[in-house]
């Protein structure tokens, strides 16, 4: 009855994490009796890859991303004083529910923003999962120096030959694009 129990306890155990998709790997290895002498150690996983084998790896992959580029007006003139912040998928800081007095927020964005020069000239950059669109949010911080200026969120779109550097394993090396931002008067 106590082993009927057990083996029920462990089904319902594994069904469950089955369902949260919690599964075991497998290497495909046979499993071997423990040999007499030290055995050499075995490569790395990744480096032996057979793709009629599941490589089992851990981790998130990363890009790192950099937008550069000119702010102007209308007329084409630069605009100082724009602050151009790159926002990373994990991040919502679109203008509509942008918290600046959110210390996670204010920590982001003087990590990852730009302030434009005089002229109009801004480079930021982040590291974030492979995604094929950054967006890009501009705003106007000066106050009354540089007119009055519509914030605006911009989606820039990044393809293999922005590829700028090469990466391996978990890192997918960096892409770089270069825009030009045209900004509204309110």
């Amino acid at each position: 009855m106590k082993i009927r129990f057990l083996k029920m306890k462990d089904w319902l155990l594994m069904t469950a994490m089955g369902l949260l998709g919690l599964t075991s790997c497998h290497c495909g290895k046979e499993v071997a009796q423990e040999p007499q002498q030290p055995a050499k150690p075995e490569k790395d996983p990744v480096e032996t890859f057979d793709p009629g084998k599941m490589a089992v790896m851990y981790g998130v992959p990363q890009m790192d991303f950099e937008v550069k580029g000119r702010v102007t007006d209308e007329q084409g003139k630069p605009i100082k004083g724009m602050q151009v912040i790159l926002v990373n998928q994990t991040v919502d800081i679109s203008p509509e529910y942008f918290q600046e007095d959110n210390p996670y927020v204010q920590d982001y964005i003087r990590n990852y923003s730009d302030t434009t020069d005089a002229e109009g000239r801004f480079e930021t950059q982040t590291r974030d999962v492979p995604v094929e669109t950054q967006r890009v949010l501009v705003r106007d911080i000066d106050g009354d120096k540089n007119g009055h200026y519509e914030n605006q969120m911009i989606e820039v779109k990044f393809t293999s030959e922005d590829q700028t550097e090469q990466g391996s394993k978990w890192y997918q090396g960096k892409r770089s694009k270069e825009v030009n931002i045209t900004m509204e008067k309110k």
